[in-house]
């Protein structure tokens, strides 16, 4: 235990010296841009005023409470699409009225023909091609941040979270709020109740007035229609920073509820071993708790004890031939809420590679990974456990946003049976705390800086310490954006010695005009970065440069509404010189009149060498490459919507590669909407590396089929009852031929010994399968029915036939749970 603590006090003092170098660098960036190029905020001059009320209205689909009239609709939308600029085709009317506990909206939404209004049914947060109407608060009034509010003729909700100025969102985030729909011979209503306490805000004074932003938007499904109260043209950028304001709340509460969730379940569960015997069942029961605090108006406070997940969809199954991780999406709801503070962007966009990724904490266990003896695996579990995990967010009156996480996970062993016979435990994965703090400080008026520190402390090691710094800087009303990272990582290598390393970028961008559009930028990390204990990251030991031209088209002409034509220039080094990656490539898309879309897609790559793949023996001499792509989808307003993708792939060693995808979604009715796809993946002939042995890289030349089949079904009965289906066939297989040792980066030789090389072929086939029968009994309060089957099988028989892959992956033994969970929401 002695190495799981010796560095926290170090953390910290460092974490204190980080906090002070963060406002040094706010104060130093502030003054240098003030000096030069002034960043301003394109705020809306719209304005609504909230009316105070002693008797708030009755939320049940009807305007005919008498306090409505005491207030002033907004009024006067603005058509984005598909006549940008024009008044909305339809009247819109939207009041807003408060009291102690709530903001109230009352929703007109005027329609000629009502009875061509759309009305589909749909899980929450599902939102599927229907008319709607949104709701956008921001209530810090910071022209970053905002709640949005959605809802459609049927009374469906959707309450996501907009953070960088509405550039990325977060539809995990499931306040409690009311709602009631009605269609009447003149359009439809809507009422809604928004408690203070689902919303975050730094409270004034008893003699001051708070000042929230507002926007209001609805969307017209038969028109494609986009309207809007705070109108911001498509050749501008930004979202939150162009809304009205919302005036006229005064003593606002300043509330600190405190919400419990506790959840009880039971599940039956038939493992399969991952040796040899029958499946085995048993029986197994759980409980623990989420809990939410209102520290303040402006901070939470959010704990969970003895999470569990069984109620998340699998991840999919997929062939890795790589020499990267794959990265998956974080898909539980305690650490998917409050990303927008807590995430850290090196390379990628906001839902990619970055120094936090919570799925670490949690981790999913490969039975690949246990060191069997020589003997075979009895059980392994499925994941890490966790014992539990905290987090608290929010923001400061002086624009700091604030966000601090702790989780604590078990230490987990498989039972193995050794080659002697000997039953015993071998562990997977140590005791572990992991410790995140994430620090945003909003400068000029739509701009920040910030810093985050991670601290992975394991039994078996020294802790591991990350930290890293950015800024983004929004210039000339948005037009420019100018976005910085510096990363620190200090871990501990396989020969135990400490090592640090870092990483960098920077970027500079034109991100609005009526037509071009432009960025450069260039990044690096060096050859001891390592962020992965925490953090999620593909390749160290490279730095490259990157520039994109755009041209594009947002009014409609006589073929296409809109379309984009860009080229992209990208290139990577190594720090030793060698030219790992130079690439151009070329892309369009474009939408039809009828709403028909497609995109079109060129890329050639000239990098000569990688230094990956030959697994730790040095460079590989790679062939050139070129690919294109093109794909088409249909009008999502059709009761059959279709997507076709295809891609072919070619290289300059006679490699081939083609690709397809087709899916289709049938939704002929209001109350059930079904997808099926299928893909296919084939590659002939590709020069790749097969195995290792214990002097030098295996090369073959590679060929595999991979297909994959999933299908999705939701039957939504009402709108707090849904059923839902996932189910997912996967079958591949690869064959290496003409095996040869890589004697340095462009020569091969026949291996020394070819009895020495495995066989390196492989065949995989997988089934899973997630039926969810979700019923939100209470408001905030969900009981979920879960049935889940997972079959999965591996050989090296390569030579199977397309059916055999499919009757062998049915007959596979499967694994299956059966789970009944139920939580009760209290508010206190």
């Amino acid at each position: 235990m002695f190495r799981l603590f010796c560095e926290i006090p170090v953390f910290g003092v460092f974490l204190v010296k980080c906090v002070n170098n963060l406002k040094k660098l706010s104060i130093i960036v502030s003054t240098i841009l003030l000096f030069s190029w002034i960043a301003v905020a394109g705020d809306s001059q719209r304005s609504i005023t909230a009316v105070r009320v002693a008797e708030p209205p009755i939320i049940d689909g009807s305007l005919d409470d008498s306090v409505w009239q005491l207030a002033t609709p907004a009024t006067g939308f603005t058509q984005r699409d598909p006549a940008e600029g024009q008044p909305e085709s339809e009247r819109t009317e939207i009041r807003v009225l408060y009291d102690d506990d709530a903001l109230y909206f009352g929703c007109k939404f005027y329609d000629k023909e009502p009875e061509k209004i759309v009305a589909r049914l749909s899980r929450r947060d599902d939102q599927v091609e229907s008319d709607y109407g949104y709701i956008f608060i921001d209530s810090y009034h910071d022209h970053q941040t905002a709640y949005q509010f959605a809802f459609n003729p049927a009374g469906v909700k959707i309450d996501i979270l907009e953070y960088d100025d509405g550039s990325h969102s977060d539809d995990s985030w499931d306040p409690v709020w009311d709602l009631q729909t009605r269609i009447v011979s003149d359009g439809w209503v809507a009422e809604i109740k928004i408690p203070f306490n689902v919303l975050r805000y730094n409270a004034a004074g008893d003699s001051s007035e708070n000042i929230f932003g507002i926007n209001f938007f609805r969307y017209i499904s038969r028109k494609q229609e986009d309207d809007r109260w705070a109108f911001s043209p498509k050749s501008q950028t930004g979202m939150v920073s162009r809304f009205g304001h919302l005036v006229g709340l005064r003593h606002l509460p300043t509330p600190r509820q405190l919400a419990i969730l506790p959840f009880v379940l039971t599940k039956e569960q038939w493992n399969v071993p991952a040796g040899i015997g029958p499946a085995s069942g048993q029986t197994l029961g759980n409980g623990g708790a989420d809990i939410k605090y209102g520290v303040s108006s402006n901070f939470t406070l959010d704990a969970t004890i003895n999470p569990d997940f069984g109620q998340v969809e699998a991840d999919p199954a997929v062939l890795n031939l790589s020499t990267f991780e794959t990265f998956y999406p974080e898909k539980r709801p305690f650490f998917i809420e409050g990303t927008q503070i807590l995430h850290f962007t090196t390379f990628g966009d906001q839902a990619g590679p970055g120094m936090f990724y919570s799925r670490r904490i949690g981790r999913a266990i490969s039975p690949g990974e246990v060191d069997t003896k020589g003997g075979y695996i009895v059980s392994v579990p499925s994941a890490v456990t966790i014992l539990g995990a905290a987090k608290l967010t929010g923001k400061t009156g002086g624009g700091l946003s604030v966000g601090v996480l702790e989780a604590t996970t078990k230490e987990e062993s498989a039972e193995i049976v050794d080659s002697t016979g000997r039953h015993q435990d071998e562990t997977v994965e140590p005791f572990a705390n992991y410790s995140v703090v994430r620090l945003k400080q909003d400068i000029l008026d739509n701009s920040n800086v910030g810093m985050i520190t991670t601290l992975t402390a394991k039994e078996t090691r020294y802790p591991a310490l990350t930290n890293g710094f950015d800024a983004t800087i929004n210039l000339d009303h948005n037009n420019y954006q100018a976005y910085a990272f510096l990363a620190l990582s200090r871990t501990t290598a396989i020969d135990s010695q400490r090592t640090g390393g870092s990483a960098g970028k920077f970027q500079f961008a034109r991100t609005a005009a009526a037509h071009w559009l432009w960025s450069i930028d260039a990044d690096f990390t060096s050859i001891d970065y390592d962020i992965d204990d925490a953090g999620f990251f593909f390749s160290p030991d490279d730095r490259g440069t990157l520039q994109t031209l755009t041209y594009k088209e947002d009014h409609p002409g006589d073929i296409l509404r809109n379309y984009s034509i860009s080229s992209t220039l990208h290139n990577r080094w190594n720090f030793e010189g060698a030219d790992l990656f130079r690439s151009i490539s070329l892309n369009s898309g474009g939408l039809f009149l009828n709403y028909w879309g497609f995109n079109a897609n060129f890329q050639a790559e000239y990098g000569l060498y990688d230094e990956r793949e030959s697994r730790g023996y040095g460079l590989y001499a790679k062939p050139h490459k070129f690919s294109t792509n093109t794909s088409f989808y249909t009008d999502s307003r059709n009761p059959v919507v279709v997507s076709v993708y295809g891609e072919y792939d070619w290289d300059t060693k006679l490699g081939r590669y083609s690709d397809g995808n087709i899916a289709a979604t049938f939704q002929p009715v209001s109350w059930s909407s079904t997808s099926l796809s299928a893909d296919y993946h084939v590659l002939i002939n590709q020069e790749g590396w097969a195995e290792n042995t214990s002097n030098a890289s295996i090369f073959g030349d590679r060929s595999s089929r991979q297909y994959n089949f999933t299908l999705r079904n939701t039957t939504t009965f009402t709108r707090d009852l849904t059923l839902q289906v996932y189910a997912q066939l996967f079958f591949a297989n690869v064959h290496y031929a003409n095996l040869r040792q890589l004697a340095d980066p462009n020569t091969f030789i026949a291996p020394a010994d070819p009895s020495s090389i495995s066989n390196p072929d492989l065949n995989e086939q997988s089934l899973n399968t997630n039926v969810v029968l979700r019923w939100e009994y209470s408001p905030g309060s969900t009981l979920y029915l879960v049935w889940s089957q997972a079959r999965f099988g591996s050989t090296s028989d390569y030579l199977t036939s397309f059916g055999g892959d499919f009757s062998d992956a049915f007959s596979i033994q499967p694994s299956n749970v059966l789970l009944l969970k139920m939580s009760y929401w209290l508010s206190m």
